[in-house]
């Protein structure tokens, strides 16, 4: 009996003494897998789905009461997810996907936008929405999100701040983060693409 106390007691004093992983920095997932990302942009080109670094260049990352209280304050709220297995119809830029897509209160959703690569059609869709979103105010805030280990959010973080953004805030655990808070989601659709 004693044996296996001791044995307990000392696997509780190693589990308190281990600590957990911490992310990397930004630059130091660039400099591990640098064909991960667009040498030109440094933007992430590839595996989107991975564990995303600690910080992100142009803006200051947030908690999910952090981004609650961006909220109370009116805050523009942007989910990049992706719209998997789906496209946007080209002829009425209606986007053709699966079943709800479950986001934050108040999100609107633009889907594909924190690809490492962009379409002109895309970039044309995430710059004028964004105009539209804050009324043209670049100072306004805004609290970009996907879901935890995405690197979407990542990307469009910087492209958001490459357009002269000031205010731009990543919730880097995004729809995981805020259901491990606690708090509810709700249904939202994606806003449609402008097709000439």
């Amino acid at each position: 009996m004693r044996g296996f106390l001791l044995a307990a007691l000392l696997l509780g004093v190693s589990a308190c003494l281990t600590l957990p992983a911490i992310a990397a920095s930004s630059d130091k997932h660039r400099a591990l897998r640098p064909d991960l990302f667009d040498p030109e942009t440094g933007l992430r080109i590839a595996r989107q789905r991975a564990p995303t670094p600690d910080d992100v260049p142009g803006a200051r990352r947030l908690s999910a009461s952090g981004v609650r209280t961006l909220i109370d304050a009116g805050a523009v709220l942007l989910d990049v997810g992706a719209a998997l297995q789906s496209r946007y119809d080209e002829l009425d830029g209606t986007w053709l996907v699966r079943g709800d897509h479950m986001s934050l209160p108040g999100a609107v959703w633009l889907p594909e936008t924190g690809r490492g690569t962009l379409s002109p059609e895309m970039r044309h869709y995430l710059s004028s929405h964004l105009a539209r979103l804050t009324a043209g105010d670049r100072g306004k805030d805004i609290v970009v999100f996907c879901i935890a280990d995405c690197w979407m959010s990542w990307n469009a973080v910087q492209r958001i701040t490459a357009l002269g953004y000031r205010n731009v805030h990543w919730f880097r655990e995004g729809i995981d983060g805020w259901l491990d808070a606690g708090w509810e989601l709700q249904p939202t659709a994606p806003v449609p693409v402008t097709v000439d």
